[in-house]
């Protein structure tokens, strides 16, 4: 049985409005690739063809300091890790309702625990989580400053 694909295309179109962002606050000098499901990261930032990051978006309803730490499936970190040691370098970058921020995919340190979504009733929901203290993530662009 294959486990269900929570993703819309409204969550890709929000996904790729936001790598646009994030992009254009760097002055815009790469390209981007949507990736496939397999790569378990959402996109690979390109120069001449050739790949200098992935980029894992997530778009979230709640203020940036809504809670303490962003709350990551642990797998994403592991996959961050195994691309590390080929040497790309892996970003995640989320769009809250108040700002959008950035983050190395790269830190040890981090807290992991069990964890995830309970208000779908799927219990691939519960896994072992990381999270990211707020304060580590760079600022983008706040809501302010595209008005």
């Amino acid at each position: 049985m294959t486990r269900p694909t929570y993703e819309s295309s409204g969550d890709r179109s929000a996904e790729t409005v936001a790598v646009k962002k994030f992009i254009d606050s760097f002055g815009g000098e790469v390209d981007f690739i949507k990736l496939p499901m397999q790569y378990k990261m959402d996109f690979a930032l390109t120069r001449n063809g050739v790949i200098t990051a992935l980029v894992e978006v997530k778009c979230r309803r709640n203020n940036k300091h809504a809670y303490p730490t962003y709350m990551i499936s642990m797998s994403k970190l592991v996959a961050a890790a195994g691309y590390r040691n080929i040497g790309i370098n892996c970003i995640l970058l989320v769009q809250w309702a108040d700002s959008m921020g950035w983050v190395q995919m790269s830190n040890e340190e981090w807290s992991v625990r069990v964890g995830g979504r309970k208000d779908r009733n799927d219990w691939q929901d519960i896994e072992p989580v990381t999270h990211i203290p707020i304060s580590e993530f760079k600022d983008v662009i706040k809501v302010e400053d595209t008005k």
